[in-house]
């Protein structure tokens, strides 16, 4: 049985920490998206910062008791305190499990969040009228970490031109104006941004859990930019001709 893999002719690098992939399908899908993400840059893409945020979990709603006291807690018993009603929790647990672990569900969180990033940072009023105004190029990943328990979410964010224009300004925002308006959001983990000091290395890092049949990237909520019909041609591209 042979199990070599055959490499695409203009072969990218994974990242060091992505899967191992072991298949021939995997590999296509990995590379294929790998592929996508750079031609992005290529047409103009130009990611500025990296935003992770994490949502809620019924673990927020209640918190561990030391009911006994050992001698260097040893065989300490503990309990656990709600902010409702035990059995209430119990019911609303399974739930919020569910939720955290259903990639489309997951998806219709993060659209949530998209809309008031587009709203609180770029100044986008009418979401449903794309032809009308230009988008910001959003790309939205869910990841599941090391543990592979619940999912979190990175968005890459262009630039954004008028209003904050630092990690802390941005940050800022999203603690007063987005996260108080969406309930789906995490209420003590914090939200992270980074400014992206490598495009091409953001990209191979989010690329790193995809492995078919499962991939980091959120078709769904991205704003990519869609290739010119002359792309084919081969003609050069300037980037700065095609953005945002």
């Amino acid at each position: 049985m042979n199990n070599s893999i055959r490499l695409h002719p203009q072969h990218i690098p994974f990242h060091p920490k992505s899967k191992v992939v072991t298949t021939q399908i995997q590999y296509n899908m990995s590379q294929g998206l790998l592929q996508y993400f750079h031609q992005q840059l290529e047409l103009g893409l130009d990611p500025k910062w990296m935003m992770t945020l994490h949502y809620q979990h019924p673990h927020e709603h209640g918190r561990p008791i030391r009911e006994t006291a050992n001698p260097l807690g040893h065989k300490d018993r503990y309990g656990f305190k709600t902010y409702r009603n035990i059995w209430i929790e119990a019911i609303t647990d399974k739930y919020w499990h569910k939720r955290r672990n259903d990639l489309d569900l997951i998806t219709k969180d993060a659209g949530q969040v998209k809309n008031v990033i587009l709203k609180r940072l770029y100044g986008i009023k009418r979401l449903n009228r794309q032809d009308k105004q230009d988008f910001p190029h959003l790309l939205f990943f869910h990841e599941k970490g090391k543990v592979k328990l619940l999912y979190h979410t990175h968005i890459l964010l262009p630039e954004v031109s008028a209003g904050p224009n630092t990690a802390e300004d941005i940050l800022d925002v999203f603690e007063e104006y987005i996260r108080p308006s969406r309930k789906c959001l995490s209420r003590w983990k914090r939200v992270d941004v980074s400014p992206i000091t490598s495009e091409a290395g953001a990209m191979s890092y989010l690329n790193k859990e995809t492995l078919w049949p499962d991939y980091a990237f959120d078709p769904v909520n991205s704003h990519p930019i869609i290739p010119p019909e002359d792309l084919s041609n081969g003609k050069p591209h300037n980037r700065k001709e095609n953005r945002c």
